[in-house]
């Protein structure tokens, strides 16, 4: 009977504690969600207007471009010229659709005038961005695409000619951006207009519903609008307003395919400048699964606090049977140590042993980092042919050119070309020792060079190859005070070779033209070398700095390679392009040497 009374004592206990828990861990994990869910809606706020305020300044600018009144002004523009620019600044931007519209409100070229849905031709007069730029204001707008049928905010500017405007710039961003930025799938979202109707949401039976009910003669003012098409704007909640929603810790939400409302913390982010306000909902129910972790894991400590209570009891009983062991206890104790002691010695040795494993480990790294620069070392080693190849041609070129000066007693024009042979010998000495420097220690190779000196001078001993070959050299006045963090001879080297590169791609070209270009940034420098050739597919770009890959008849592949090697060393990069003008274009970027020489 004492006992019966006990354990129903205890039974009523556990249910109290438990229901306490229930409460405790409910309160903890709503709270929890609801700071989380703020947290996460700040973030994708933040966010979503860091790219909205991309786009936002956009449209003021390319109104300023004089290629866009042409087509406004005159009808007889062929505004086939303005459809490729608006492609090209579409694709340069990332935009959706760039597309120009006239006085009237009808679209005249767009970025997508080869698409089945273009713009051209399309009349955008009802539209409020094109109301507020053609009113002088800088427009903001989210609709559903008249044409495409998809989801953009819109961008607009005025087109001024003369202090009048003519025309509005239009730039459509997609909006698919979110997807990109929102990372949780735990969590739904949904981003709504002032009135609370959902435009984008991770829950697609959310789209284009309001969070709340809409008046009839709102709803008829938003449908005229086609803003969001011919949709219904059925509600998903029944608040009086939004203010009455964001309120509400725990919100009801029906969905259109489901029967019973589903219970979601909600948290909200007002974004001003584009007019939206982002919420997240978190179901209710994880905190559910919470409550019943907690209520489990509880109910299985309170057991097993139960079961000690009665261990401990039962132990008060058998003190003196306990008593009775303790001889057997002391012997098995001595036992034990005796054990323990055996091993302890055993972790000794295999410490021992592991500190033998962990030294013959790091004398096989070294060996293998030296293996792997040997590798290295091998590897240039046959690109020194190569290398040296070009000086010791001009060297050539110069000794033939003195001999021809001797007969004609041309002294002051030999003296000259000397001079330019023991350069070009230092130059060969200087690139074979850097393979010396290699295989003894690595070395950063840092030096303050002026850019436009490695420049001219790679010029000058190529100079004689593109007279020859009737080459037209593009190049503006190069600024003296462009210093760069890189050695002077192997950046000289770099330009030599992707001039050779150039000047052999003009060989069948008509009237051929190499440009370079020296551009400065207050923490890079960029050297621009470009060609009219024939220029390089694809595939050849791909693989053009591969080794051993070329693309001339008796070209041995390593000369990009080695180019890039080096441009990497001084911490820059090497990358190749299609000129705009045709033929291929090679860009160098390096760091800008700030400080002065002295």
């Amino acid at each position: 009977m004492r006992k019966t009374k006990c354990l129903g004592l205890i039974v009523i206990v556990g249910i109290l504690l438990n229901i306490l828990i229930g409460q405790l861990t409910y309160q903890q994990v709503k709270q929890h969600l609801a700071e989380k869910l703020i947290l996460d809606v700040n973030q994708l706020g933040q966010k979503l207007d860091a790219q909205l305020n991309r786009y936002s300044k956009l449209p003021e600018v390319l109104a300023n471009d004089p290629r866009l009144l042409a087509p406004l002004t005159n009808e007889n523009h062929n505004r086939a010229d303005t459809n490729q620019l608006l492609q090209q600044w579409a694709k340069t931007l990332g935009a959706d659709t760039i597309y120009l519209i006239d006085h009237s409100g009808t679209t005249l070229a767009a970025s997508n005038w080869q698409q089945a849905n273009s713009f051209v031709g399309q009349n955008y007069a009802f539209r409020p961005y094109f109301r507020q730029a053609i009113n002088g204001q800088l427009g903001q707008y989210f609709a559903l695409g008249a044409s495409s049928d998809k989801r953009g905010y819109y961008f607009s500017a005025p087109v001024y000619n003369q202090g009048e405007i003519n025309g509005v710039i239009t730039i459509k961003v997609d909006l698919s951006l979110v997807e990109d930025i929102w990372q949780y799938e735990e969590i739904e979202y949904a981003i709504a207009d002032h009135n609370g109707v959902i435009f984008y949401s991770s829950e697609d039976n959310w789209l284009y519903r309001s969070l709340i009910p809409l008046n009839e003669e709102l709803k008829t003012q938003i449908i005229s609008s086609r803003q969001y098409g011919q949709a219904a704007l059925l509600p998903l909640t029944q608040y009086r307003n939004l203010a009455e929603f964001s309120n509400q810790e725990i919100s009801d939400i029906t969905s259109p395919l489901q029967e019973q409302a589903t219970s979601y913390v909600v948290a909200s982010h007002d974004m001003a400048q584009a007019g939206w306000s982002i919420y997240g909902f978190s179901p209710i129910q994880a905190a559910y699964q919470y409550v019943g972790q907690a209520i489990m894991m509880f109910s299985v400590f309170y057991a097993l606090l139960c079961l000690a209570l009665t261990s401990w009891w039962q132990t008060l009983n058998t003190q003196k049977a306990l008593a009775q062991l303790n001889d057997q206890l002391e012997q098995l104790v001595i036992k034990r140590t005796k054990n323990l002691l055996e091993t302890n010695q055993q972790l000794r040795e295999t410490i021992e042993q592991y500190e033998r494993s962990q030294a013959e480990l790091k004398q096989t790294q070294s060996e293998l980092v030296q293996a792997a620069k040997l590798a290295m070392l091998g590897e240039l080693s046959a690109s020194i042919n190569h290398e040296i190849n070009q000086p010791l041609a001009a060297m050539r070129t110069y000794a033939e050119n003195s001999r021809k000066l001797l007969q004609k007693e041309r002294y002051d024009s030999v003296a000259g070309n000397i001079e330019e042979i023991i350069k070009l010998n230092q130059m060969v000495a200087d690139i074979i020792a850097r393979f010396k420097v290699f295989a003894r220690k690595a070395n950063d190779n840092r030096e303050r060079t002026v850019a436009a000196d490695s420049i001219r001078a790679a010029i000058g001993l190529l100079r004689n190859r593109l007279i020859k070959q009737g080459v037209i050299l593009r190049m503006d006045e190069l600024p003296n005070d462009i210093m760069i963090n890189a050695d002077a001879v192997q950046f000289e080297q770099v330009i030599i070779n992707l001039l050779s590169n150039a000047i052999q791609a003009l060989a069948n070209a008509h009237q051929p033209q190499i440009g370079i270009k020296l551009e400065s940034g207050d923490s890079q420098v960029k050297i621009h070398i470009w060609d009219n050739g024939p220029g390089l597919d694809d595939g050849q770009k791909k693989r053009i700095f591969t080794p051993f890959f070329t693309t001339k008849s008796d070209g041995l592949g390593l000369g990009l390679t080695i180019s890039r090697r080096i441009i990497d060393s001084f911490s820059g990069s090497l990358t190749v392009t299609d000129h705009t003008g045709g033929g291929a274009e090679f860009i160098i970027t390096l760091p800008r040497c700030t400080e002065e020489l002295e």
